[in-house]
């Protein structure tokens, strides 16, 4: 039997063959003008060969297995972000200028790390990793159904050869549909491979496009000249969509990119009109390497030819620190290394030629002291078309030591260099060969021989992004650019209730579900109708309000006071260990009873916006949660049963008797069949009972809230049990 979401499906795709073959063009600003098929290459000539997959990684280019499951409602406005170096960074750019005009915005950006829920990011906090999880399997079950279920045609591609979305299409696809959950305004998206054929250009409205400085890189996907590499990358353009590209491209790149441009009906914006922003720079507070001051023009530009109206502080942007981990990063490896190195150590994720020679620079700038020696631990993925010798003669000098390793593999990423092949090369470019690593190529142990030779002199860790995510990973290295993670919400709430239920939630669980409950509790939508229900009474439906400004401002205040005696602990934790290094010489009582002040006084004000946020009145819980979310129905078809179990347990439980207090068996008080038939009733009213109890206690929720007259009250719900 056809289901009716197949049969929609079919259809869809026979108005799609039909409209080929009349050869109907989409309008360009239509929702659906991702099925448009971007020019690859130029009239009269072979178009690019798609690669197979290449050393077992999974990267399939082109966009029908995405046109098959991607939904055709798209909620927000898409940045779309390519190029070949600096679009995680141009990503970053534009949500701290987001984030600064207050406007709600998500971001995609890719490889995720160091966890694989860090790709996501909804008003700059990392979403949560169990929402993320659960949201993944939804998309993946999804998708599945949709491929699987797909009618081919005469004359179109057999679906069978397609198979199931790579890794990198299900991550694109989970980012979609997280957007569309939350609801967001604007999704600023950074291009995975190339652009026209990856799965981020299935984006449908697009607001503005940006393409960065594009260079020689994954040649074997995208083409062996720059010119062919550049027309891939004009893919992500629209008709009528401003472009924004970066002003030091080359000129054959520039060339490509208007012609595609003006051959599509769009035209291209060179970053450097937005040079009189840099102007503004605060240089004794805010340094920018060149090619830094390039990716934020490219975002500036972006931003205001979006948003004409809107005014942008380029300082106030730069104190936000909106720069990508791993990124020109220094981290503390104290903890990692058991107090052997105090000093930080860089880290980039300089993995093509132009990364490397703007590491290079840097080092050469600001980190070598004279001809003293730089220890470098690094690792590259393999690549037919990297030129391996060439990034590791850009970085080293005769003095300098270095480690050589391989990074984890995941599952769709490229294979590691040989370590082998990294101590080769580097043997013919330093003085000694002691000054190559030789042992286990695994980041911890070449960190640990780094450190001993440095002493406390520079380290630097570059390289493969996938070699930067493994050394972030690990215990001990504090990174000061992961963000906040988004708190659970009201759909996770729920499920943490069915599992509970079903199963008893793990210890991550539990705190995950005690947070949700509490951020229900303290959001200020919930605040706003404990104030209302406190002065006009219980409603049973909710009338739509604005949230007041007292109520927002209770909610910062909570938030922020929460965030700094954090911070004031972690100062004072810090200066205690230093106290015992250096064996008290140092009076730090000065120092430590100003921060023990300042602690106090957060803790104070936390305790204030919590009890006045608390004051409105006891609701916890409002709609859409009901009774039938938690999998709890009562019986409501009339008065009590008359069945004698159904009355004993009843009474017992108005008795107000402890529910494990109760033993569930047949005493031969009435026949086999009445025993039979309320034995699963019981069971169900039981365990009904033990979820009050339990809520109540842990959040001193009402007890009888899922009675139908009081639950009603409480939320606002219309819906009978049953």
């Amino acid at each position: 039997m056809v289901g009716r979401n197949e049969v929609q499906v079919a259809l869809s795709r026979i108005r799609q063959v039909l409209r080929r073959k009349q050869r109907v063009p989409r309008k360009a600003d239509s929702p659906s003008w991702r099925n448009h098929e971007p020019q690859l290459h130029p009239p009269g000539t072979d178009p690019l060969p798609v690669p197979p997959v290449a050393g077992g990684r999974d990267i399939r280019l082109g966009l029908e297995r995405m046109r098959r499951v991607v939904p055709n409602e798209q909620a927000w406005q898409g940045v779309h972000v390519g190029g070949t170096n600096g679009k995680g960074s141009i990503v970053a750019f534009l949500a701290g200028l987001f984030k600064l005009a207050g406007l709600s915005h998500g971001t995609f950006t890719s490889p995720a790390f160091p966890e694989a829920h860090h790709g996501i990011l909804i008003n700059g906090l990392y979403v949560n990793r169990h929402m993320y999880e659960a949201n993944l399997e939804h998309v993946k079950a999804r998708a599945n159904r949709l491929l699987g279920s797909w009618w081919s045609f005469e004359g179109q591609a057999d679906p069978g050869k397609l198979g199931q979305l790579s890794p990198f299409e299900l991550e694109t696809l989970l980012a979609f549909h997280v957007f569309n959950q939350m609801r967001v305004k604007y999704g600023i998206v950074e291009v995975g491979m190339g652009g026209a054929t990856d799965a981020t250009n299935i984006m449908m409205n697009k607001a503005v496009t940006v393409i960065s400085k594009i260079d020689l890189d994954h040649q074997e996907y995208l083409g062996s000249t720059i010119q062919e590499i550049a027309r891939v990358k004009a893919g992500i353009m629209r008709p009528r969509v401003p472009c924004i590209v970066d002003y030091t491209n080359s000129d054959k790149v520039l060339r490509v990119l208007e012609e595609y441009a003006a051959s599509i009906g769009t035209s291209i914006t060179l970053s450097h009109l937005a040079k009189p922003f840099l102007e503004t720079v605060d240089t004794s507070q805010f340094h920018l390497e060149e090619y830094q001051k390039q990716n934020l023009l490219c975002a500036l530009a972006a931003f205001q030819r979006t948003f004409p109206n809107q005014e942008i502080d380029v300082n106030r942007l730069l104190a936000l620190d909106p720069f990508m981990p791993g990124r020109l990063e220094r981290v503390l490896v104290r903890e990692l290394t058991g107090g052997l190195r105090e000093e930080p150590v860089l880290v980039d994720g300089a993995h093509n030629m132009l990364g490397v020679e703007a590491l290079a620079t840097h080092v050469d700038n600001h980190v070598r002291n004279g001809d003293a020696p730089v220890t470098w631990v690094m690792a590259l993925s393999a690549g037919k078309s990297k030129p391996f010798a060439r990034l590791i003669e850009k970085l080293l000098r005769p003095q300098d030591n270095v480690a050589f390793v391989e990074f984890e593999r995941g599952p769709s990423d490229p294979e590691p260099a040989p370590a082998e092949l990294g101590r080769s090369i580097s043997t013919n470019i330093l003085s000694k060969e002691s000054h190559v690593y030789d042992g286990n190529p695994v980041v911890t142990d070449a960190m640990q021989w780094a450190c001993d030779v440095a002493g406390g002199g520079p380290i630097v860790v570059t390289g493969s992004l996938y070699l930067v995510r493994d050394f972030l990973k690990l215990e001990g290295v504090q990174s000061k650019r992961r963000r906040d993670t988004m708190r659970p919400g009201r759909s996770q709430l729920i499920r943490y209730v069915k599992l509970q239920e079903e199963r008893g939630l793990t210890p991550p669980e539990e705190k995950d579900f005690k947070q949700a409950r509490r951020h229900w509790y303290t959001s200020p939508v919930g605040a706003v109708r404990r104030q209302y229900e406190s002065e006009k009474g219980p409603q049973p439906i909710w009338p739509p309000q604005r949230v007041p400004e007292e109520v927002t401002k209770l909610q910062r205040d909570l938030n922020y006071h929460s965030k700094q005696a954090r911070n004031y602990r972690a100062a004072l934790s810090s200066l205690s260990e230093d106290a015992e290094r250096r064996g008290k010489k140092e009076d730090i009582s000065n120092p430590t009873k100003v921060l023990e002040k300042q602690l106090r006084h957060h803790l104070a004000g936390y305790e204030e916006a919590k009890s006045k946020l608390k004051k409105f009145s006891i609701l916890r819980i409002r709609t859409p949660l009901t009774p039938r979310t938690f999998g709890l129905h009562k019986n409501e078809s009339g008065p009590r049963s008359d069945n004698p179990y159904l009355q004993d347990l009843d009474q017992s439980l108005e008795d107000g008797i402890d529910v494990d207090d109760i033993i569930l068996e047949d005493d031969g008080t009435a026949g086999q069949t009445e025993w039979e038939e309320s034995h699963e009733e019981m069971l169900q009213r039981v365990a009904t009972r033990r979820t009050e109890q339990k809520l109540a206690a842990d959040d001193k929720l009402p007890e009888g809230l899922f009675d139908n007259d009081k639950f009603r009250q409480v939320t606002g719900s219309k819906r009978r049990f049953g």
